[in-house]
């Protein structure tokens, strides 16, 4: 028992590894392509046929998917050899006692003045502003929760100043433990933005990521270098399921910082089109994503989010979900935004 379990230790730690990095796949034939296309290299033959087996099963996925569904297309990814509890690692929405005391009856917000459901425009993406960086690639580690915080603060300073400033995942990763997060384990955004408004955030150039934890840069006495912080006066929840207002505030503030159901092996290996899988209603929330927009295509609504799975997953590192009144995936479930 002791040499299985020590076996599926070293499984695990070489499969998440590779996560270092996200290349692109083109074309995937065989697993010998999966194997040259990727760099993967296993321990010995038991853990390349265990990893072999995976692999084939997704592929048998992604080819069925693609050959009977006309709104969304699969691609087999770096992901493709993943056990699905090696995947849920990476699903690092999740709320904690500390946090949860700390955000208890926070008030909800509503964008004033509001304008009506005639003047909201049909479609709406913040890419097309210049108010969104680039999709980050979270690695190994459980970190949806830091680049959910800081890609939804990124949208609303631009929109405020006009000026699009990455920020510093790694800082919330390795200081908020005392707002409810657990670095690599997990997080939640609103425990994110709890830290922002006492503490602030720094540049992501002044305190880069690196895919895990490390101790917090920042102390009693001592701020980041060149003491580079945003801070901000609060932040708003949108009441669950209400979709109109997350449109609202899209179209007028910013984006927002939302959990989404990311379970399914068709969500990890999505390519492209408007994700539409019944699957990822069968479970609660458990990825931290950024929805940027809004729009719809033939006759279909859509969310346009920005995951952080790199630019090398889904289309350029973004996904459509799609946009009904059954709240698909769980997008409008747990969703705020930053006041500045």
């Amino acid at each position: 028992m002791l040499q299985l379990l020590l076996l599926f230790a070293c499984l695990n730690a070489v499969s998440l590894q590779t996560l270092q990095s996200f290349p692109k796949l083109t074309n995937v034939r065989d697993f010998d392509d999966f194997l040259r296309q990727t760099g993967k290299v296993y321990l010995d033959e038991k853990e390349r046929e265990f990893r072999e087996s995976i692999f084939v099963a997704t592929k048998s996925l992604v080819d069925l998917n693609n050959r009977h569904s006309s709104s969304y297309k699969l691609s087999l990814n770096a992901f493709a050899d993943m056990t699905r509890k090696e995947l849920s690692s990476l699903l690092g929405s999740k709320l904690s006692v500390e946090g949860e005391t700390l955000t208890k009856g926070h008030i909800n917000f509503l964008p004033a003045p509001q304008p009506s459901d005639a003047n909201l425009p049909e479609s709406f993406d913040w890419r097309e502003k210049g108010g969104v960086t680039p999709p980050g690639h979270q690695g190994s580690c459980g970190a949806c929760w830091a680049f959910s915080a800081t890609g939804s603060l990124e949208g609303h300073l631009f929109r405020r100043t006009g000026v699009l400033v990455p920020l510093s995942q790694q800082n919330l990763l390795d200081c908020s433990d005392a707002y409810g997060s657990n670095g690599c384990d997990g997080g939640f955004q609103e425990y994110g933005f709890e830290y922002i408004r006492d503490h602030g955030v720094t540049l992501a150039n002044k305190y880069p990521y690196v895919q895990k934890a490390l101790d917090c840069k920042r102390n009693d006495t001592t701020t980041f270098p060149g003491d580079s912080i945003v801070k901000i006066r609060d932040y708003a929840r949108i009441k669950a399921g209400d979709q109109q207002t997350m449109k609202q505030v899209i179209a007028t503030l910013g984006p927002l910082a939302c959990s989404v159901n990311a379970s399914p092996t068709s969500f990890q290996q999505y390519s492209g089109g408007i994700y539409d899988d019944e699957e990822c209603n069968k479970e609660e929330v458990n990825h931290a994503v950024v929805v940027v927009g809004y729009g719809s295509e033939n006759g279909r609504d859509y969310w346009i989010v920005k995951n952080s799975y790199s630019e090398n997953w889904g289309e350029g590192g973004f996904f459509r979900l799609l946009s009904n009144p059954s709240n698909f995936c769980g997008i409008a479930s747990e969703c705020s935004y930053p006041i500045l």
